[in-house]
């Protein structure tokens, strides 16, 4: 019994429960049929059920006619299912690919951008001076916000800032001493870009540790801290370089030479190399 339910679906399983409950009702007239001719006398609801042989009968005539049709309309509204079922699946796959190479051609396209307007990008001294003395104080300030707001034992530190830094350097730039021509070279940085977008945890340099997924991580605790809604105050340059007073003198090239700037609150002296 458990086997047939099991083959012949809800559907025809109903048919089936209707059948043997008319087969049972017809089992029941039978009977009775049979105690009126042995003379036995049967009550009003006895000669109710009595009556209604002719309708159990053409019920269930009508439902044994019904079974096999309905079987196979069944089958074919299934094999009908199966095989809408086979096309929907590719199409979803194949919109689900579209919509990665568009987001793969977002990603490249603002890549393109990043990557030359990085190599083409000339400051003057002044402006190189300045953008330093700007990034090491957003440093401080940086771990500073996480020093003083988070009770975790996990804190940001310089290496985590530069982690970040050099990832940011290899989504936009070709790397150094590197004999790879811009095509290859930016291909590599669009390879950065999907590996972080897809939170992969492989290493983002092979002689580092740290995984795109991890720093990730980092990214996210910055920008869930006071220090990314804090509205920074404006101030001079010498305020700056004073805020920034662990920053020690850098070198900057200039017209073949290099000129090592120093920065107020550092204990280096400037030289000049020609």
């Amino acid at each position: 019994m458990a086997s047939s339910t099991t083959t012949d679906g809800p559907v025809l399983n109903l048919i089936n429960k209707r059948l043997r409950a008319l087969r049972k009702k017809l089992n029941r007239i039978t009977s009775m049929e049979e105690s009126v001719a042995q003379g036995k006398p049967l009550n009003k609801e006895q000669e109710e059920v009595l009556r209604s042989k002719s309708s159990v009968l053409a019920l269930i005539d009508e439902f044994e006619k019904l079974r096999q049709p309905l079987s196979s309309a069944l089958a074919e509204e299934l094999d009908l299912a199966t095989q809408n079922n086979r096309e929907t699946v590719p199409e979803n796959s194949e919109r689900r690919s579209e919509n990665q190479n568009q987001n793969d051609d977002v990603v490249e396209d603002i890549l393109n951008l990043l990557y030359f307007g990085s190599l083409f990008e000339v400051k003057t001294q002044n402006d190189f001076h300045n953008t330093m003395l700007t990034r090491t104080h957003e440093r401080g300030c940086c771990l500073t916000y996480d020093y003083v707001t988070d009770d975790a034992t996990d804190l940001l530190g310089e290496k985590d800032l530069d982690s970040i830094s050099a990832l940011f350097g290899l989504l936009i730039s070709r790397p150094a001493d590197s004999s790879f021509s811009h095509k290859n070279a930016l291909r590599r940085c669009i390879e950065h870009a999907k590996l972080w977008v897809s939170k992969a945890q492989q290493p983002i340099d092979p002689n580092v540790d740290v995984t795109y997924a991890g720093l990730r991580e980092k990214l996210n605790k910055i920008m869930s801290s006071e220090y990314f809604t804090t509205s920074p105050e404006m101030k001079a340059t010498v305020e700056v370089a004073a805020a920034a007073g662990n920053y020690g003198a850098f070198q900057v090239p200039e017209h073949g030479s290099v000129v090592s700037v120093e920065v107020e609150g550092s204990d280096s002296q400037p030289e000049e190399k020609v």
